[in-house]
């Protein structure tokens, strides 16, 4: 089964929704430099990638080509499902890379922005333990930018199988800091992220997870392991809260939506493919015209 038509598998609204680019009229996926490498140097020597718009990417060829699915003819037919999906990893690779392109993955977090939550220097006691003694009180900013795309990897494997890796800076900001508005910038990290998990229907499992941080400039000393061992945590409280069927149930829209459903997935992963199997379900007889 060739996998080398990366626009037979995202030719659905949602893949286009989400700045999906893959070669145009059921064309091969082209290996080309990617538009992130266009842009400028900071002054702290960092890449700063120019952002494309919706246009320039839909006439660029998505970096990451498809491949062979490592199943013969006789295992694909021996399952036992009513139905069955094959992604290969360069779909949401693809993904990733035309909402990093886009500027789409680039959040900010602020005081005010959380419901229920005070974003204020106090919280970051632990991080950056000198801050609330000169700036007691104060709300945050937090501005998170990737420094790349995203990068998903489907295998195998007892460890997870799926390994998601990001890289990515983050600038931490007072507010109003003096009194006058201004905002005063106190920390510029870096950071490298790496999660393994299966991802189920019902829930997701974390396998593991690692996390490095690195001190780019601070204006007071910083706890580089309180960090890690933060988002470590935010990651293996979330993830499991999180699952396929929840994906499915929001994205997935179509005129059979309220009539059939899936029952019984069963998800695994070959080497860079990653496969749902189910049985269908009947919800509701359709309205006889």
């Amino acid at each position: 089964m060739s996998a080398a038509r990366c626009w037979d598998y995202c030719n659905l609204s949602l893949c286009q929704q989400l700045l999906m680019v893959c070669a145009q009229g059921y064309g091969e996926v082209a290996v080309v430099p990617a538009p992130s490498q266009v842009g400028s140097t900071a002054a702290d020597g960092r890449f700063l990638p120019q952002q494309q718009t919706p246009q320039q990417l839909l006439q660029a060829a998505c970096p990451f080509p498809a491949g062979e699915l490592p199943l013969t003819p006789a295992e694909i037919g021996g399952d036992a499902n009513m139905f069955s999906l094959y992604i290969h990893e360069a779909i949401p690779n693809c993904i990733l890379w035309g909402l990093y392109n886009a500027g789409a993955l680039h959040q900010t977090v602020q005081d005010g922005s959380i419901p229920q939550l005070r974003l204020i220097t106090d919280l970051f006691g632990g991080l950056i333990p000198e801050l609330p003694k000169h700036y007691p009180k104060k709300g945050m900013l937090m501005d998170i930018r990737m420094i790349e795309a995203p990068k998903v990897k489907f295998n195998a494997g007892s460890d997870g199988s799926v390994i998601i890796s990001a890289r990515y800076d983050t600038n931490v900001s007072v507010l109003n800091a003096t009194g006058d508005g201004n905002t005063v910038l106190v920390a510029q990290l870096t950071a490298n992220v790496s999660i393994a998990a299966d991802f189920g229907w019902t829930q997701t499992v974390i396998h593991g997870t690692t996390v490095n941080y690195a001190v780019v400039s601070q204006e007071f000393p910083v706890n580089v392991n309180g960090w890690n061992q933060i988002i470590d945590w935010v990651v293996k409280q979330a993830g499991p809260k999180q699952s396929l069927g929840q994906l499915w149930d929001t994205y997935v829209k179509t005129p059979a939506t309220p009539y059939v459903g899936l029952d019984n997935v069963a998800t695994h992963a070959v080497e860079n493919w990653f496969i749902v199997s189910s049985d269908v379900k009947v919800l509701q007889l359709p309205p006889v015209f």
